[in-house]
């Protein structure tokens, strides 16, 4: 038994670290091919490493690792908490990739030689773009429950000796760093801006759209049969709820188990399989931790 666990938590591990890995890399795609050819400044330590390299010429892979190591040093020295080993190992890849796309690859200078004349719009192109797919990226690594550090670490220091909320301190550091892009040119943070908002968005979507669950409540005389096949079939674990049938006043033991969005199909046929006349009710949770789910934090 403690083998086979090991087995699943090891696989488990490496999907982590493998989806990680992956998110990172659209990230890095996102900012150094999209965003930094149009000097894109939509917050964090890339947009300031973006803001920093027009004025000083410092590669922003190498600036992006040094702000990162700074600030995981200032967290843990202000904070006196771990930050886990997935978001130090998101932001190393992130600077790797970066680097690999810059000094390697080019991609940083690649677009600007293809659209030489277009009537296109490129800085909002690469506002549009660059979001969406360094969005979709972070969106990968924060479902997997880890960050690519940055400003994140910054707001939650500010939040421990100002009393202002993460979020707040987060949007607050992200909006001074967009701001800074107004001395590359003036029209700049506005197209940071609208980088910020569908990075959010697309954030929002990815975890919304992976990570999401449903709370099932089934009342139904065969309760005990459904348990047995949701514990044989889907491997979740069920909790009981006592209740009283208003009309009849017999006591009843609802069904309570909480799956992935991608379960719900099984579950039905499950359920309609053993007692076609069950009552069911399917909730849209905002969040699942614990067994089966993400990590309790």
């Amino acid at each position: 038994m403690t083998i086979l666990k090991n087995k699943q938590e090891f696989r488990k591990s490496a999907v982590d670290y493998f989806i990680i890995t992956v998110g990172t890399l659209l990230t890095a795609f996102g900012v150094v091919f999209f965003m930094e050819p149009f000097n894109i400044v939509a917050g964090g330590v890339s947009g300031l490493g973006i803001v920093f390299k027009v004025f000083f010429g410092w590669q922003l892979w190498i600036q992006v690792l040094i702000y990162n190591v700074m600030l995981f040093i200032l967290g843990f020295k202000l904070l006196g908490i771990g930050f886990g080993v997935k978001s130090i190992y998101s932001s190393l890849m992130l600077s790797f990739f970066m680097a690999i796309f810059e000094n390697f690859l080019s991609l940083n200078s690649m677009l600007t030689s293809f659209v030489t004349g277009s009537a296109v719009d490129m800085n909002l192109m690469g506002a549009i773009y660059g979001a969406l797919i360094s969005g979709a990226g972070m969106g990968l690594v924060i479902w997997r429950g880890a960050t690519t550090g940055g400003t994140d670490i910054l707001a939650m220091i500010i939040n421990k000796y100002f009393n202002i909320s993460v979020g707040t301190g987060l949007m607050a550091c992200d909006s001074i760093i967009t701001a800074l892009s107004v001395f590359i040119n003036p029209l700049l943070p506005m197209y940071g801006i609208m980088a910020i908002f569908v990075t959010g968005k697309t954030i929002d979507a990815i975890i919304d759209g992976l990570g999401s669950t449903r709370t099932v409540l089934i009342i139904s005389e065969q309760y005990d049969k459904i348990k047995d096949e949701i514990y044989f079939q889907l491997d979740r674990g069920v909790t009981y709820i006592k209740g009283v049938g208003a009309y009849t006043g017999k006591d009843k033991n609802i069904v309570m188990v909480t799956v992935s969005r991608a379960e719900i199909g099984s579950l039905k046929k499950l359920v309609k399989s053993i007692d076609s006349k069950a009552f069911v009710v399917i909730i849209q949770n905002n969040e699942a931790l614990g067994y089966g789910f993400k990590n309790l934090s």
